[in-house]
């Protein structure tokens, strides 16, 4: 009764609280698996590593328990295929299943964010204004509904500052933010620069201020230097062109070109003038609020709303201020996340998922803004929260309503069903359009093809590149023949841009919303 009781008097103190997250949540939750519809190829291939690790212990690339998975060539983070295992396991691979780790990333995230900001702003208001732009957020929540992997690195880090803020008063919090930080290397390839010039900051930080003893500290450095190991080796074999190691607890692969090296400037000539361009796109994006990528922004609403951009200058301007006095530790600690971010897009090909880990330190910056226009204009707030409460509304009518007809192609939306549907019409061969970003990968995870019979009879157009086609494995072919041939026992998935045949007799053409299945007709 007790229990009860205390609960009871914690939902009375923090009914906003839990309306606004409940508001989020349902943001989050509505439509999930069916919005975005269709399905991205980057989902579709680490869902099927993740079903073919789970099932039979190796990726598509034949690889044992990968610490990294070699996907297309130049490799994908394999963190978010072992999370999403359990819901697999329980529900069978699906969209929903795939997207369920980001999805409950979201969750988690909208609650460590309150969490941190409650402790960050010493202020009840501003915790919850934190927790109300948060769950509006167009960003946390378009990142939250569809499986890319790199999503799941903002959270991590997330996780891991909200167990350093209660290492301050308890230290050995430190020690689930040393495994968080260490695990987040295996969400995504920016984590490599980020994770240790932030931790040396953090750590600089905690030894000058003294919120740490050197047995905890020499402890925690052991911990990530361990966690931290495999993806140092991983990095070693793909720089230095070693092979793939293999062991009976996981295997670091050899990738065809390493996709870190593709998509920073660290590895190429004219560092300066790489930083120039890419902090102009940095930006460049900041300021439009959006990288012209539909799935990461919606315009005009962007990844925080036209009206967060001047208030973001004032929370910066107000956290400029407090420079002079002194940063408490937990400020200093977002300003060494947000400066990391910052340098760490200097060296990174710009768009928001590159970036993704500079969009909570700015969420925090529009709560500052907020904050000191509350105390300079009386009404400043709820005039403030109310317009973004317009905006809200806004994006959800677009999201809900209008962008699921302008992501559906995007995400090949219907494909799946195509190819069920072909598969199902014959045991001859199948002809798969190539209209289709890597249209194996979805015969793959929708018929959820053995690994060993891919492994076995795929045929790469071009092996070793960095980005491999496949042309055939098994009965699929990818690529249209220059003629359908009528009676035969193959059938054709089409795209709206492949041509039918002119004379159809002798053909069954099942309709589907972007794509056609050509088979023999049924006599």
């Amino acid at each position: 009764m007790e229990r009860m009781a205390s609960t009871y008097e914690w939902v009375k103190k923090n009914r906003l609280i839990l309306v606004l997250f409940a508001v989020g949540a349902l943001a989050r939750l509505l439509y999930a698996g069916a919005i975005p519809a269709g399905f991205n190829q980057d989902e579709a291939s680490i869902g099927y590593d993740a079903y073919a690790i789970l099932h039979y212990g190796i990726d598509r690339n034949g690889i044992h328990l990968p610490i990294h998975l070699i996907a297309w060539g130049s490799g994908q983070n394999a963190l978010y295929a072992y999370l999403s295992m359990p819901f697999i396991l329980l529900f069978g691979l699906n969209e929903l299943s795939v997207r369920a780790v980001n999805i409950v990333f979201g969750l988690v995230g909208m609650i460590a964010f309150y969490m941190i900001a409650k402790q960050l702003f010493k202020q009840k208001e501003a915790a919850g204004t934190a927790m109300f732009l948060i769950a509006i957020c167009p960003w946390h929540m378009m990142m939250s509904r569809w499986a890319l992997e790199s999503n799941l690195f903002p959270t991590l880090v997330l996780l891991a500052v909200l167990f350093l803020f209660k290492s301050i008063h308890q230290p050995r919090w430190f020690t689930l933010f040393a495994i968080t930080i260490a695990i987040s290397l295996y969400a995504y390839g920016t984590a490599y620069f980020f994770v240790p010039v932030f931790v040396l900051g953090v750590l600089i930080l905690f030894i000058a201020r003294k919120k740490i003893k050197l047995r905890t500290l020499l402890l925690n450095i052991g911990i990530m230097v361990v966690l931290g190991l495999p993806i140092l080796l991983f990095l070693l074999i793909n720089r230095l062109g070693k092979g793939t190691i293999e062991t009976w607890l996981f295997s670091i692969p050899k990738l065809t070109v390493p996709r870190v090296e593709q998509v920073s400037s660290v590895f190429q000539g004219n560092a300066l003038q790489n930083a120039i361009r890419h902090l102009d796109q940095l930006i460049q994006v900041l300021v439009n609020q959006s990288d012209g990528l539909l799935w990461n922004a919606i315009p005009p609403y962007g990844y925080m709303y036209p009206i967060a951009l001047p208030l973001m200058v004032v929370g910066l301007y107000a956290v400029c201020v407090k420079i002079g006095s002194g940063l408490r530790t937990e400020q200093a600690i977002i300003a060494i996340w947000g400066i990391t971010a910052v340098l760490m897009s200097l060296i990174t090909d710009i768009n928001i998922n590159r970036i993704n880990i500079v969009f909570f330190p700015l969420v925090l910056l529009t709560v500052a803004g907020l904050m000191w226009l509350k105390g300079q204009i009386k009404h400043a707030l709820p005039v403030a929260l109310a317009a973004f409460a317009v905006f809200f509304v806004m994006f959800c009518g677009n999201y809900f309503v209008d962008y699921p007809k302008k992501a559906g192609p995007m995400f090949y939306e219907s494909f799946g069903d195509a190819v069920r549907y072909a598969s199902d019409q014959t045991d001859g061969t199948i002809y798969v359009t190539n209209n289709v970003n890597m249209p194996y990968i979805y015969v793959l995870f929708y018929e959820r093809i053995d690994p060993h019979t891919f492994l076995d009879t795929v045929v790469y157009s071009n092996p070793g590149a960095p980005f491999q086609f496949v042309s055939s494995f098994g009965r699929y072919e990818f690529g249209l023949p220059a003629a359908m041939e009528p009676g035969g026992e193959a059938v054709y998935i089409l795209s709206e841009g492949d041509p039918l045949p002119s004379d159809l007799s002798g053909y069954q053409v099942k309709e589907f919303m972007h794509y056609t299945v050509v088979s023999k007709a049924s006599r």
